[in-house]
């Protein structure tokens, strides 16, 4: 535990800070954040937390939803492990719009 391999996946992981549209399913906003180097977990999560509330008085209109995916390296590596955040089904079974590339989409170091 703890060895090579443990410290570069931890070096590699990025989280995904994202602004989904509840009616469509559609991510209006994405952002990376990545650990500063010499920085601590505790800055690090500070940091996010405050950039997370940042974000989330941009974006606070009813109809959006911030989420926080801890671990997550893109948008399609969000969904695959939790695809109940996809695009919302429209009466008759297909997906409501289409992807696209969201706004933010740049990394936070």
């Amino acid at each position: 535990m703890g060895g090579p391999r443990s410290n570069r996946r931890r070096e590699l992981a990025l989280d995904l800070l994202m602004v989904r549209d509840r009616a469509t399913g559609r991510f209006l906003y994405t952002e990376r954040l990545e650990r500063r180097q010499g920085e601590t977990s505790w800055e690090y999560v500070r940091r996010s937390v405050r950039r997370e509330a940042h974000i989330r008085d941009r974006f606070s209109a009813e109809t959006q939803q911030v989420i926080m995916g801890w671990g997550a390296d893109s948008v399609e590596d969000f969904l695959k492990s939790y695809p109940e955040y996809g695009p919302v089904p429209t009466p008759d079974g297909s997906p409501n719009g289409e992807p696209e590339q969201p706004e933010g989409e740049s990394v936070d170091r």
